[in-house]
């Protein structure tokens, strides 16, 4: 301070640090903060301060821009607070949000440096010179007192007590399908279970036709593992290594490993399978869900003492000579389809029941929902094996690689949407045009998945989208995830629905303007949050990432309006400190090229801010 009195900035700033540690140290008596944690969050404050103290520029920036100040405190310490673990990154985001406020009211407080004589000072060019001398002393004048925030911030720093573990104790990461109600135990389900829980196989995989309930029955043993209190339970979208390696890459941040903005994702993830392979015995899981291409997973398997890797694939290839252990996931039991049929809907009638399951082919997927149909369209097995023997179905749908299921497959899922649509129809009219745009919108974007609460914001109308999307789920069309983040479809049920109702390119062109539109509404910028608008753009991210390889989706890539988003996507992702994150985005900005043209406006802006992501990333 001057005179050799305290300022009374210093002061406060000191005694609101201070209080927020205090206040911190409560919290951790009722969570699992641990206050080494609290630590390390105080420290990469303390750094951030030394940085910023340094910077003339920020100094600036406060003057002239005080509103929008904190949110650009936040992007300058977003490489500290990457450094802190994630249970105290509030912790952190408190400390940044305290340093802005004081450090907006450091600056007037200044004698030589007040807000209104640097407003002119910048806004008249001839009076650059004359100010100058005035601009330097109240700058060394701030400088110094960022230096003794610096210091009050590692004398709080000094008082809290170290020597705890910074490490999580318990992880449960990614959004999978929860496991259904009445799940129906498999053939070699026991032998799997003994295989990952008991014996500690290293490597399984099941293998099957898609709606043979591969994902069920892994999901089951996530389930088991995390009833059991494994320390770590993960769920990985595999469908591409860009999807593989952005959910490993937020694993690894989840875990603790140190992320530089500088340093690749995949630089990031093996420094985490290193740790894995070094640390004590522990069971963790690791679920690899729809794998389309081993190769995708070459040096990301995780390997350690007590470590699981569960994959579930469409592929049938020689998985002993390539050191998995196999087990093929058919179709139920004629007796299990029939027992189904008949229990969920309460016709006892098991000829019907037994000619519905010969037509499906007793697939999994297509029982389970035909059962869930007859029961909400309250058909009699009899009458709904009647309406599926005369469906108008034009076609049978496509099969891809791995699938070998009966026509009549296609008709009961055809069946399924075309008979709830036309209860929303008849009952909530409203609701049936927000029914379609779900489908439509889900069909069209990440297989794995869509966050739940973009779609609760789909209609002003917000309790009509939560009944619809309640009724769509009551009645097997949508699936939620296990931590109700995200709303999912079958892949068979999507594709089903895209080769009928979206074969229509006017209703196709209406649905890639919902899926488009739903993305456009999601404003970062909006956010106060800095975590959440973090999460926010990586949620952004993965859909983008995931659609550029699904054939089906491509034609979102027509509309300006896509390629402007994934454009904003890109900056924001570099701005937030997650340039590497953003370069997951290099192959979309070619499908936009090369659907819109190269000189289009929105690729040139899209490949703009790839420049700068690349720049940001060195």
């Amino acid at each position: 301070g001057r005179g050799g009195q305290e300022n009374p900035l210093e002061a406060s700033i000191k005694a609101r640090l201070q209080k927020q540690v205090d206040d911190a140290s409560e919290r951790y008596e009722r969570t699992s903060v641990t206050q080494s944690a609290l630590a390390g969050a105080v420290t990469e404050m303390e750094v951030a301060l030394k940085e910023l103290s340094g910077d003339d520029a920020a100094v600036i920036e406060a003057v002239r821009f005080p509103d929008n100040f904190e949110t650009y405190l936040r992007r300058q310490t977003v490489g500290r607070r990457q450094n802190v673990e994630a249970a105290a990154e509030p912790f952190f985001d408190d400390l940044t949000r305290i340093v802005a406020e004081e450090f907006i009211r450091l600056t007037p407080g200044s004698r030589a440096f007040d807000i209104a004589a640097l407003k002119q000072l910048l806004a008249g060019q001839e009076q650059l010179l004359a100010g100058q001398e005035q601009l330097l002393e109240g700058q060394a004048e701030t400088h110094g007192l960022l230096g003794a925030m610096a210091t009050d911030i590692k004398e709080i720093h000094g008082a809290i007590p170290r020597g705890q573990s910074a490490s999580p104790t318990r992880i449960r990461f990614g959004s999978r399908p929860k496991v259904t109600t009445g799940f129906v135990k498999r053939e070699g389900q026991d032998e799997l279970f003994d295989a990952v829980l008991t014996r500690a196989e290293p490597r399984t995989v099941l293998t099957g036709m898609r709606g043979s309930g591969k994902t069920q029955l892994a999901a089951a043993v996530a389930a088991k593992c995390e009833e059991g209190g494994w320390p770590l339970v993960a769920w990985i979208n595999a469908a591409s290594r860009k999807e593989l390696v952005a959910d490993l890459y937020e694993l690894a941040l989840r875990i603790g490993i140190n992320a530089p903005k500088d340093v690749p994702p995949e630089t990031i993830i093996r420094r985490f399978l290193d740790q894995l392979r070094s640390a004590d015995a522990a069971d963790r899981l690791f679920v690899f869900d729809n794998v389309e291409n081993l190769d995708d997973l070459r040096d990301l398997t995780p390997k350690g003492d007590g470590v699981r890797a569960l994959i579930t694939t469409t592929r049938h290839l020689d998985w002993n000579s390539l050191g998995w252990s196999p087990m093929v996931v058919g179709v139920f039991e004629r007796e299990q389809s029939i027992a189904l049929l008949c229990q969920r809907t309460g016709d006892a009638h098991r000829d019907a029941a037994d000619q519905i399951a010969e037509v499906l082919g007793d697939l999994p997927v297509a029982v389970t929902q035909v059962a869930a149909t007859a029961r909400w369209g309250e058909y009699t097995l009899s009458g709904y094996l009647d309406r599926l023997s005369n469906h108008p179905l034009e076609s049978s749908i496509s099969r891809l690689e791995g699938d070998d299921y009966p026509d009549a497959v296609g008709g009961a899922l055809f069946m399924a949407y075309e008979q709830a649509l036309e209860q929303l129809r008849t009952k909530h009219p409203q609701q049936e045009s927000v029914a379609t745009s779900l489908l439509d919108i889900l069909s069209l974007l990440a297989a794995s998945g869509v966050p739940t609460h973009w779609l609760l914001a789909l209609d002003d109308d917000s309790d009509a989208v939560r009944d619809t999307l309640s009724f769509l789920k009551r009645a097997s069309i949508l699936q939620e995830s296990i931590d109700s983040n995200k709303t999912i479809i079958h892949r068979l049920q999507g594709k089903v629905y895209r080769e009928t109702y979206l074969s229509n390119p006017e209703k196709l062109n209406e649905a890639r303007a919902h899926a488009t539109s739903l993305l456009n509404e999601i404003d970062v910028d909006q956010l106060e949050n800095f975590e959440q608008q973090r999460q926010e753009t990586r949620n952004l991210v993965e859909q983008v990432s995931a659609v550029t390889p699904q054939h089906h989706s491509h034609p979102l890539f027509s509309d300006p309006d896509f390629a402007a988003l994934l454009a904003t996507t890109l900056r924001n992702a570099t701005d937030l400190g997650m340039p590497h994150l953003a370069l997951a985005l290099t192959d979309s900005v070619t499908r936009a090229g090369d659907t819109l043209g190269s000189d289009h406006p929105s690729t040139l802006t899209a490949r703009l801010s790839l420049a700068g992501a690349y720049r940001e990333a060195g």
